[in-house]
């Protein structure tokens, strides 16, 4: 389970307005910040979470692809690997 900071609430407040922007900034998590997801402004009535894989690029952008789109953070990053190869904790 990923644990998020406490500035990264679950619960934004959408504005149709502003459909496609980000609703704040991105978290990095998973080996090397592999992954990034973000709250994102929809023209409906919630917010959508967006989850892009560095490892993966979008042909079109040059960016890092979008993975997946979910309406909840705990379904956007499900199944997501976590593990951090550079954790001094583990036993080598």
């Amino acid at each position: 389970m990923v644990s998020f900071p406490a500035r990264f609430s679950r619960a934004f407040i959408n504005d149709p307005a502003k459909a496609g922007q980000q609703a704040a900034g991105v978290f990095t998590f998973g080996p090397l910040s592999r992954y990034g997801v973000r709250p994102v402004h929809t023209r409906f009535d919630s917010v959508e979470w967006m989850v892009t894989d560095a490892e993966q690029i979008d042909k079109a952008t040059s960016l890092a692809e979008i993975i997946r789109q979910e309406s909840t953070l705990e379904e956007a990053v499900e199944g997501l690997e976590m593990d951090d190869p550079w954790d001094d904790s583990l036993d080598c």
